[in-house]
């Protein structure tokens, strides 16, 4: 899973840096995205209005529900399948963020750090949902991976593994929230 993020995000800024049409055009519909939609126009304006704790947990609740858990480990309960899925939403994820981060690790020391801290933090807790998503998915496949005789108990089983994973999904994406949000609170100031 590792692999495929750090690939695809590399990918994305080759893309960029010899401008591939179809990279330009999508990286200006992503900046159009964020600036216009929300949650993102929200968060963007508690942290305006210099709200930095509300900004910091709108931002950690986004990111654990629709970019951890909805779009990497929900796709998990469908056999096979949700683990392919998983796979292109971390490589998709990965290109997109490879895309648009090109040009802001490359705007000043303070935007690298930036930039990197966030991807590295959240980009980290995707890698772990994402694991989990996989390991739903496969349960049902191989349930001899998990010692049980039965397809449901290893899907059971793998859930215990999902809470498990989710400690450090929630820890990263705490971590990945405040630095994200004070580093762009400090920016605007």
């Amino acid at each position: 899973m590792l692999a495929l993020y750090v690939g695809s995000f590399l990918a994305g800024v080759v893309a960029i840096w010899v401008s591939l049409p179809f990279a330009i055009e999508l990286r200006s519909n992503l900046l159009k995205t964020v600036a216009s939609q929300i949650p993102f126009t929200t968060i963007t304006e508690v942290l305006r209005s210099g709200r930095l704790l509300l900004a910091i947990a709108l931002t950690f609740l986004v990111n654990l529900s629709s970019g951890a858990f909805l779009s990497t480990t929900l796709l998990g309960v469908i056999p096979l399948l949700g683990a392919m899925g998983t796979s292109l939403v971390a490589f998709y994820r990965g290109f997109t963020l490879g895309v648009v981060y090109y040009a802001v690790l490359g705007l000043s020391p303070a935007a690298f750090a930036l930039g990197a801290g966030t991807l590295i933090l959240e980009l980290g807790a995707y890698v772990f949902s994402g694991a989990a998503g996989i390991g739903l998915s496969l349960s049902t496949v191989f349930p001899n991976r998990y010692g049980v005789g039965s397809r449901w108990a290893a899907f059971r089983k793998a859930w215990l593994d999902t809470a498990k994973l989710y400690v450090v999904v929630i820890v990263l994406l705490l971590a990945g929230a405040v630095w994200e949000m004070t580093g762009l609170y400090l920016a605007l100031k």
